[in-house]
Order: structure tokens, then C-alpha cells, then sequence
């Protein structure tokens, strides 16, 4: 963050930007650097809160800005739309005061390297944009950690040609790789292309460099069809075990799409009668992602991450459901959501949460917390397979193992990251949830949307809460329009 001081918060006041310290203090070490080496620049970065230039001051000749994009939607050109004109604005007023500016872009999805990421139309304008706006250099920033991202082999090779030689047609280079590279599954791959740029174009998605899950702009109907181009782009090659082999690969993004969302897109194919073309057998599409994954050198599934978390997660993921919850027994299967621990986010998995056997479970599983931290340690974000606006009522059901007869035992509810607000909130005391059978927690009825996320956490008291569970949460359905408290 920025210095606070009396002293920095003037000279920022004054300059209208947190970047008037920062381009002063750079200039000043620049000027002493150029004394002795008059051929060397000095770089800074005009990065999040330094990113909007200063109103007086200006870098010094030897000085290099460099502007990161980090904030960007990356399905809009940044020369327009709407979703960039921020960023927009800051180039075009750095490039009236530097002289040379050096741009960090972002081209790969860093939540998650191995889901599609819709940027692929986007790169060669805002190659030109930076070329007409004193930019002297370009670095991309990819999937590096990662062997199996999405497309990555095809989006470094235009980005190659592209950064050499910014005139080239995007799109022939598009097809000359694909049709080279893949040979007759080459158009196939094309329309694919096309198929998901199309829907993120479509769903009017801030498409950013981290985003986890694709369901704000991939429907069941458009993961369908991209289902289709990719068996016909097999199909092209099924006698060229090297060609099979590299399409087989490149639909690993795909598949774990399909393996991501897979409990919500079968619902909803089922509710809404439409064909689903996701694997018949999870667990041994599964096994195959996994293994194709590895063969292909994986590295990291997110930045810092390893694949083998993500393998963890999977493996988990697709053991059998328990019986339905109580109130939902009598309940059309559409008008109801069971989302049971093996699909819960656990973080600081082994120290803050953990996946246990229990019996008293309804699918024998639970997530645990031990009773000696108070984190937001076992989360659900809410899908936009669901979440899209219409009520639902959401029940958790709890225990604690506790010596203690009373206080507080555990906290629960529902957040809403996108506004930043408190969407739902209890508190629960030990004589509520104390012992081996499970307690449902009625949350209320809300308009949930993807920006949500369910979360649970201990009571931070060790000596009295020894351990806290969530077996499940489960949704139903409720009338458009009604919301209860």
C-alpha cells in the first residue's frame, strides 16, 4: 500500500495520485544513477494505486514507467468498451508525460492455468493500442508455471509473431498454427475457439486474470457444443496417434470444466430438459484428466500452486452423495440443491480445516476445524449454475465436539464478495450443536448471486470447542420474488 504520512499524503494530494511520490523519489535516485551511468535507465511500475499518473511531475529521460493491466477485462479491447476505459484513460495520460513506457500484460487465467480463457481476440489490439502509445516494450505474462494451460502453445506462438511484427493478421496466424500444429482437427479447433469467444462476448463477463470457475460466461448449452467441435476435432485424427495426441491434450481445459461444475450442469440439464454432454462417469473422467494432466507435465494448476492440490481436490469430489436432507425428501430433485463437504473449499487444508470420516455424516464425510482458530475456514462460493438471482433458502448442517457447557461454538453465513456486505450471519452456541448428531441451521431465504460464497468458522477457544463440522449445505428453491429474513 501507500505511505500515509503527512509528508507523502501532501505531495499525493498535490499530484492528484499516489504515483507523485512515487515517479519524485524514482527520479531522484535516476538522476544521481545517471551521473555515473548515463547509458542506464531506471524502471518503476505504474502499478494498481500507482497506476493513474501524476498531475505535475514527470518521469525523467532516463526514467521507464512500466503499466501493468492487472486490473483489465481481457474480452474487451483495452483501445475500447467500457469495461477498460479506466485503464484507457491512464495510458493515454502516461503516454503524454513518458517518453517510453513499458507495459506488463497478463494473458492466462491465474486462478486456474487449466480452464478456456476467452483473451485470445484481444491480443493483437492491445498490441497495437501499446504501440501507439509510446510503449518501447512488452512483456506478456503467461501461464509459465504451468505445461497444460489453455491453448498455451498456440497463444505464445501468435504473441511471438505478434510482438515482432505487430501488422500480422491475428486470425491467419490463428488458423496457420492450428491447421500446422493440429493438421485436420485444425478448423474443428477454430470453431471451437470461436464457440467460447463468442459466449464470453455474449455474457458481457469482466473477464480477469484470476477468475475461478467459468460459469459467468460458459453455459450448459455453449460447453455442449464446444463438447461437439472437440469430438469432431478427434474424430479428424484418429488414425495420427501424434495429432490425436496433441488435440487429446488441448481439451484438458475443457475437461475440467465439465469435472469443475459437474454436480450443477447435471442439474440443470435435468431441470431444463437438455442434453448434457459431460462424462457418464465422473470418477473415470476423472482418473483420465489426472493422468493425461501428468503425462504432459503439469506443474502448478494456479499460480503457486501445484497440480497436486488440485488432483486432492478431484479425487474427493465424486464419492457417493448420502440420502437427501430431511426437508427435501418430498421435494421435486430440481427444486433442491445438496452440496456436501467434498465440494467445499477447505483452506490451509491439515492446519485450518481438514476432510474427516464421520459416521454421523450423511455421506460418512465432513469437513473439520479445530476449535483454536476463528478463520473463514471452510467456504462454498455460489455458482452461477445457480446462483443467478432467484431465492433460494440455505440450511447448513452442524456439529461441534465441546467440554464446554455453554458460549459461543461457531460462526456461519453467507458473504457477498462482489458488494462486499454481510449477506447472512449466525451465531451459535455450544448447547445448539454439542454432539455426535447433526444440527440443520436454517440461514434464510436470498437472491443469491455468483458473487456469494457460504463460509463457517470456529470459535477460537481451544480449551472449550475442541473441533466444529459442516457435513453439508442444502438449497431449496423458493417462489420468484419471495425472501424471508
Amino acid at each position: 500500500g501507500y505511505c500515509t504520512c503527512v509528508a507523502c499524503a501532501a505531495v499525493d494530494a498535490e499530484e492528484e495520485s499516489h504515483a507523485g511520490t512515487m515517479i519524485r523519489f524514482v527520479n531522484a535516485v535516476a538522476d544521481e544513477v545517471s551521473k555515473q551511468y548515463p547509458d542506464k535507465v531506471v524502471e518503476t511500475l505504474a502499478y494498481q494505486y500507482t497506476r493513474k499518473p501524476p498531475k505535475l511531475v514527470r518521469p525523467r529521460e532516463n526514467v521507464v514507467v512500466r503499466l501493468c493491466s492487472i486490473e483489465c477485462s481481457f474480452v474487451q479491447p483495452l483501445a475500447k468498451g467500457d469495461q477498460n476505459e479506466a485503464f484507457r484513460s491512464d495510458i493515454e495520460g502516461w503516454s503524454k508525460v513518458a517518453g517510453q513506457l513499458f507495459v506488463w500484460d497478463y494473458v492466462t487465467n491465474f486462478s486456474n492455468y487449466i480452464l478456456p480463457h476467452a483473451n485470445m481476440r484481444v491480443l493483437k489490439p492491445n498490441i497495437d493500442f501499446f504501440v501507439d502509445h509510446n510503449v518501447i516494450a512488452l512483456f506478456e505474462q503467461g501461464d509459465a508455471q504451468s505445461g497444460v494451460g489453455d491453448f498455451v502453445a498456440l497463444r505464445a506462438w501468435l504473441l511471438a509473431h505478434l510482438m515482432w511484427n505487430p501488422t500480422l493478421d491475428d486470425r491467419a496466424l490463428i488458423e496457420e498454427f492450428l491447421n500446422g500444429y493440429y493438421g485436420a482437427a485444425g478448423p474443428h479447433l477454430l470453431a471451437y475457439l470461436d464457440r467460447i469467444h463468442d459466449a464470453a462476448e455474449r455474457s458481457g463477463v469482466y473477464l480477469r486474470c484470476f477468475m475461478p470457475d467459468t460459469s459467468r460466461w460458459l453455459t450448459l448449452d455453449d460447453l455442449n457444443d464446444a463438447t461437439r467441435l472437440y469430438n469432431a476435432a478427434l474424430d479428424a485424427v484418429r488414425d495420427q496417434p501424434e495429432l490425436l495426441e496433441r488435440v487429446r491434450r488441448e481439451r484438458l481445459p475443457l475437461d475440467s470444466v465439465w469435472l469443475n461444475r459437474y454436480h450443477a450442469l447435471h442439474r440443470q440439464a435435468m431441470r431444463d430438459g437438455k442434453p448434457f454432454l459431460g462424462p457418464d462417469d465422473p470418477a473415470a473422467a476423472r482418473d483420465a484428466f489426472i493422468a493425461l494432466a501428468r503425462k504432459h507435465n503439469v506443474g502448478n494448476y494456479r499460480e503457486r500452486y501445484p497440480f497436486a492440490e488440485r488432483e486432492e481436490q478431484l479425487l474427493r469430489k465424486f464419492r457417493p452423495a448420502g440420502p437427501p436432507p430431511e426437508p427435501c425428501k418430498e421435494l421435486p430433485r430440481e427444486k433442491w440443491l445438496d452440496i456436501q463437504d467434498n465440494e467445499f473449499h477447505l483452506h490451509k487444508k491439515g492446519e485450518w480445516t481438514n476432510d474427516v470420516a464421520d459416521p454421523a455424516a450423511s455421506d460418512g464425510h465432513a469437513a473439520r476445524m479445530p476449535g483454536r482458530h476463528r478463520e473463514w475456514a471452510t467456504g462454498m462460493p455460489m455458482s452461477a449454475d445457480f446462483a443467478d438471482g432467484s431465492p433460494w433458502q440455505v440450511f447448513a448442517q452442524v456439529r461441534c465436539d465441546a467440554t464446554a457447557d455453554d458460549g459461543a461454538a461457531m460462526t456461519l453465513g453467507i458473504y457477498d464478495s462482489d458488494n462486499r456486505r454481510s449477506v447472512a450471519h449466525r451465531r451459535l452456541d455450544i448447547q445448539d450443536i454439542r454432539g455426535e448428531k447433526y444440527t440443520t441451521i436454517d440461514l434464510g431465504a436470498h437472491a443469491l448471486t455468483p458473487g456469494m460464497y457460504f463460509w463457517a468458522a470456529p470459535p477460537e477457544r481451544p480449551d472449550d470447542v475442541q473441533a466444529v463440522y459442516v457435513d453439508r449445505i442444502f438449497l431449496i428453491q423458493q417462489p420468484a420474488g419471495e425472501k424471508k429474513p
